[in-house]
């Protein structure tokens, strides 16, 4: 049996694995039963780790706060490449629908847009998201090469519209790591000419086989030329797979409901997406400060009370803040693309933008389930919010535009939220450990 630890080697451990002395108890118990192994019945009796209490927080750690700004970043270059695709679906749909027909259009973004958002999720998950994560990729660049050869490979093989589909994968996922890697203007720079080159009936398939390619080499000097230390192992490939089986879902969600008119309406589709989308990326942005809040709601509490419920505690206020932003944002810009429908060609149904905006909400809890560690609730809430969106397509007749999309929204919001709402009101170990030690 090991001999006790002592007062003056365990305020070692906690100050090694935080930089600074623990807050309070709670937090001492959650580092040493993690990180070394102490009971927690010995570390409650530790009492001289923890800090002595001052008028003024501690201040965060430098190198979490450097961690957390990365992970912003990651989950912001994903929602500015996903909203240059969306706008790009927009303002190339006339165009493309002319030269290749509405239908080779239609299924081809049917395809394109799920397979998209299951490799910037996997992505994400792997690498985008974590610190250095366009560096990591350069580390492990030969099986990254390798398997996106692979599923370049599958998805050209895809009947029909195959090289359509490979063309807009390669531009969306490459703008991915292209806003990763601080390249945001650039990339949608590229994405503006080649909406310039489509509405000047330049071919479609050599100008989006141009833009892919400029797109693909971007990628390769992206990553080549990324510097800085990597001070993390790249995520769990199980973990990255599970996310990419996410975003695929949440892809099928988003053209799931054949009354939006991808491909069929124009660019209304792709612009009644875009407030929904602009909306997410900063409640998403604001969901964040999880990371400060939750540990501050739990600050001075004993262990033994952790687990009661923090009515109105900060967790609680920023997951509002995040509603406000996203529900506010998504109804100022939807009234503004309401007003420009009729130089759209597309139907201005309400509808769809409430379709939308439910599908957003949804995605959005069901990213914060994926991002705590809750993957298999994540991929449940998807998994049922696509198959109620289909089966109502299916066997609903007559259906107004976006009631589909509607429907299935509120199902996947309502899933996501209730566990949530819990687990914010009652946070205890289990979230604290959750977001300090992932």
């Amino acid at each position: 049996m090991s001999a006790p630890l002592s007062d003056e080697h365990a305020s070692g451990l906690v100050h090694a694995r935080l930089g600074r002395p623990a807050q309070d108890l709670l937090e001492t118990v959650v580092v040493l039963e993690a990180w070394g192994g102490v009971p927690s019945t010995a570390a409650l009796e530790l009492d001289a780790v923890v800090a002595p209490r001052t008028g003024t927080p501690a201040t965060a750690p430098a190198a979490r706060v450097a961690h957390d700004d990365e992970a912003r970043e990651g989950i912001v270059a994903e929602g500015i490449a996903l909203l240059v695709a969306i706008i790009a679906v927009a303002a190339w749909a006339g165009p493309l629908s002319r030269q290749l027909g509405t239908t080779t259009l239609e299924h081809a973004l049917h395809a394109a847009l799920p397979l998209t958002l299951a490799l910037q999720w996997a992505l994400r998950s792997r690498y985008l998201g974590r610190d250095a994560g366009v560096r990591q990729l350069a580390e492990e660049r030969v099986a990254v090469l390798l398997v996106s050869a692979g599923v370049g490979a599958a998805i050209l093989a895809i009947p029909g519209i195959g090289p359509l589909v490979a063309l807009f994968v390669l531009t969306w996922v490459g703008g991915a790591v292209l806003a990763r890697r601080g390249w945001g203007l650039a990339y949608a720079a590229l994405v503006t000419g080649e909406t310039v080159a489509l509405g000047a009936d330049a071919p479609a398939y050599a100008s989006l086989g141009l833009l892919g390619g400029i797109v693909l080499v971007a990628c390769l000097v992206a990553v080549a030329t990324a510097r800085g230390a990597v001070e993390q192992a790249p995520g769990r490939l199980s973990r990255a797979l599970a996310a990419g089986a996410i975003g695929a879902l949440l892809g099928g969600l988003l053209v799931g409901d054949d009354s939006l008119g991808w491909g069929v309406h124009g660019a209304f589709p792709g612009l009644a997406l875009a407030p929904s989308v602009i909306g997410s990326l900063w409640g998403g942005y604001h969901l964040w400060q999880f990371y400060a809040a939750v540990p501050r709601g739990l600050r001075g509490l004993p262990l033994a009370l952790a687990s009661d419920t923090i009515r109105g505690g900060p967790a609680a206020q920023v997951l509002i803040g995040a509603l406000v932003r996203l529900v506010g944002v998504t109804t100022l810009l939807s009234l503004a693309v309401l007003v420009a429908a009729r130089w759209t060609n597309g139907a201005d149904s309400v509808g769809v933008f409430v379709a939308f905006g439910a599908a957003t909400l949804a995605s959005l809890f069901v990213s914060l389930h994926e991002s705590l560690g809750y993957v298999g609730w994540a991929f449940f809430v998807a998994l049922v919010s696509l198959a109620v969106e289909l089966a109502i397509g299916r066997w609903v007749p007559a259906l107004p535009p976006g009631l589909a999309l509607s429907v299935a929204g509120a199902v996947g919001t309502t899933l996501a939220l209730a566990p949530l709402v819990r687990q914010l009101r009652s946070p205890g170990r289990m979230l604290a450990t959750a977001l300090w030690i992932k």
